[in-house]
């Protein structure tokens, strides 16, 4: 256990440590948030530096962190481009000469006599020569240490190297505190999670990972060290999401009857796959037991969330409970509304409307019926956060594409009810630790499985000059004759934006094809009038920004091309082609992708992978635990060393029998 002695050592003021007084102190806590000495050795290193190894002129490693001893042979001052000055020492040994630069250092220069011997420690450079760059004076008693040093942020006017000394300073003292008191270096702080649990994973105490993180002898003890306080975080936010269920729910009387699911499912115009009646028959189980449903619903593109959503604000119909359908875009919800009137005609159901662009006669009647309870299911976009939308028994929730909408928005939403229902969907498919990270969801609902289409994508990935060189002409002729093609820009305005791009067709090989242009900024009937002219064959083609990754339901589009791909993830290029091939009668459909630059490389996997979970698992493996920082509005997060590649078996975890019961004890 804790000794009080460290306890009181972590309560100490940096002001105890050598070189800090009041102003530097307040420094530190305006930077780093460190006030205490306890605060000051969590703070995190950046980095960490490979341990120096001596070499010689004739093998200098570009990059590396070396020790180099050779005789000066001369020294001199420079100022390049007008900045400080810069000192070198030129350094000869037997196989040749290395230029040693010291930078805003130019009184060292006396310390550096001609013919005097001397070993220097710094990075090895041979951008211009061999060079030894911003080294340090190696004391000739020194040692060559074999441990790798942390590299602290630069932060308010701290340099890397105040930090640095101030934290090892605090562990010298704790260190000697310690020794006094004959207790092990790790005892300064209780670990909460108890030793059998963390051998499971190789992971040392808290204690002992604060240590291995400042002073560690190798990188693998940095790797354990950084995993045992990624296990603290998971245990934290699944602690915070178990605190967060909500209360049971009345249990469903009609909504869990078989009947009533088999005259819902009769509404359907098409056989449901094998994945939508899972998921279904898991949210009718849900529905008996009493539990207030929190599922994440997620998966292929076009692999039929709307039914699910359709059956589900059913279900709560037959309990006479009401329904809110949330769309990010008035394209998708309209889109829901066509939808949900087709498969609604000749039931006594009513279905209104939310939209800002709503006459004002037909908002205040679907304000009414919502309120009385003679409207069943509201389908809106972010009209229906509104102050004057109440609910006579608000009974589900479902938030489509729900990384669309901010935390307090969503909740003001959920509020409007008595512990709803609430359905997360997202055409994005997830890696199941980052599912449970962004969204707490240790167990999603997933489909896999288009229905109603079996016609494959293919996809090319071009650096951007192929568009004018054939790609241009070869899906005009096609659009020509016939087949459908969404042209895709990343913005509405600038170079490269949607705007000029539908101006660049009135020439060339599209000049006198009929196109058409959709985005954000156009009222929402404009849009539906432009979508219904594409699908009924009115056009040849749909310009659009990425607002076509979200709602665009049309049927056997065949081709597709989307500009400035360098911009978007494989995620949202793997959303958008899902808009191609749709429909039972859809033919084999090209997406061709247009990315400048380093993007190139990155994205030509979508050229094998069509796999939308792949391609989630190398868009996460691309771009590492920075993925998370794009979720930060699901209200988790608060990561500081959890990656979600490396900590999967850590989340994985969580279902284990042994942890389920240690937290369910209080741990």
């Amino acid at each position: 256990m804790r000794c009080e002695e460290s306890a009181e050592w972590a309560e100490r003021p940096l002001t105890e440590l050598p070189g800090v007084g009041p102003k530097r102190a307040e420094t530190f806590a305006a930077a780093l948030g460190a006030r205490t000495l306890g605060e000051l050795v969590r703070v995190l290193p950046r980095r960490y530096q490979a341990p120096a190894q001596r070499v010689d002129s004739a093998a200098w490693p570009d990059g590396e962190r070396v020790r180099f001893a050779g005789t000066v042979e001369k020294t001199w001052l420079f100022r390049p481009r007008g900045r400080r000055t810069v000192l070198g020492v030129r350094l000869t040994d037997a196989q040749g000469e290395v230029d040693a630069l010291f930078f805003q250092q130019p009184w060292l220069r006396k310390r550096f006599e001609p013919g005097e011997e001397v070993e220097l420690e710094g990075k090895a450079s041979t951008a211009r020569g061999k060079q030894l760059m911003a080294p340090r004076i190696v004391r000739p008693d020194e040692p060559v240490s074999e441990d790798w040093e942390a590299v602290y942020p630069e932060a308010g006017g701290l340099s890397a190297g105040q930090v640095a000394k101030a934290v090892q300073a605090a562990l010298e003292l704790l260190e000697q505190e310690l020794a006094e008191r004959g207790e092990a270096l790790e005892s300064w702080v209780d670990d909460p999670i108890p030793e059998p649990l963390r051998a499971q994973f190789g992971l040392p105490s808290l204690g002992q990972a604060w240590w291995q993180l400042h002073r560690p002898s190798s990188m693998e003890q940095v790797e354990a060290a950084r995993r045992r306080l990624a296990f603290g975080e998971v245990l934290r936010l699944e602690r915070a999401r178990r605190a967060q269920l909500p209360p049971p729910s009345t249990a469903a009387v009609r909504a869990r009857e078989q009947r009533v699911w088999e005259r819902i499912l009769a509404r359907i115009p098409f056989a449901l796959t094998e994945d939508q009646q899972q998921v279904l028959e898991t949210l009718r189980q849900d529905l008996a037991t009493g539990r207030t449903i929190r599922r994440l619903i997620h998966g292929e593109v076009g692999s039929g969330k709307t039914v699910v959503a359709f059956a589900m604000a059913l279900a709560l119909a037959a309990d006479g409970r009401q329904s809110a359908i949330l769309a990010p875009t008035e394209i998708l919800a309209r889109q829901h509304l066509r939808t949900f009137e087709g498969w609604l005609q000749g039931s006594r159901l009513r279905l209104v409307r939310l939209l800002g662009d709503d006459p004002v006669a037909m908002r205040r009647a679907a304000l009414a019926d919502l309120a009385a309870g003679r409207a069943q299911i509201a389908v809106g976009t972010h009209a229906l956060f509104g102050e004057a939308v109440r609910f006579a028994d608000l009974g589900l929730v479902v938030l489509d594409e729900q990384h669309r909408f901010g935390v307090r928005q969503k909740g003001a939403l959920v509020a409007k009810g008595e512990a709803p229902h609430v359905l997360t969907m997202t055409a994005t498919p997830i890696p199941r630790t980052l599912a449970w990270a962004a969204y707490g969801a240790l167990e999603p609902c997933v489909l896999r499985t288009r229905p109603g289409s079996g016609a494959a994508v293919t996809t090319r990935v071009h650096l951007p000059r192929a568009w004018r060189e054939g790609v241009a002409r070869e899906m005009a002729e096609r659009a020509a004759a016939g087949e459908k093609a969404f042209l895709v820009a990343p913005r509405i305005d600038g170079e490269g934006g949607l705007k000029a791009l539908v101006a660049s067709l009135r020439e060339g090989p599209w000049a006198g094809l009929r196109v058409g242009a959709v985005h954000g900024r156009m009222p929402g009937a404009e849009i539906e009038q432009q979508v219904r002219g594409f699908a009924e064959g009115r056009l040849h083609a749909l310009a659009g920004t990425t607002v076509v990754e979200v709602g665009l339901d049309v049927a056997d589009v065949p081709q597709m091309a989307i500009f400035g791909a360098e911009r978007l993830g494989l995620a949202s290029l793997h959303q958008l082609r899902g808009r191609l091939a749709r429909g039972a009668a859809a033919r084999p459909a090209r997406c061709e992708v247009f990315a400048a630059g380093e993007a190139y490389d990155r994205l030509k996997v979508l050229e094998d992978c069509v796999d939308g979970f792949e391609v989630a698992e190398t868009d996460l493996r691309q771009r590492g635990p920075g993925v998370l920082r794009g979720l930060a509005q699901s209200g988790h997060g608060g990561f500081r060393v959890f990656d979600p590649v490396r900590d999967a078996d850590l989340v994985a975890a969580l279902r284990s029998e042994e942890i389920r019961n240690w937290l369910e004890d209080g741990g």
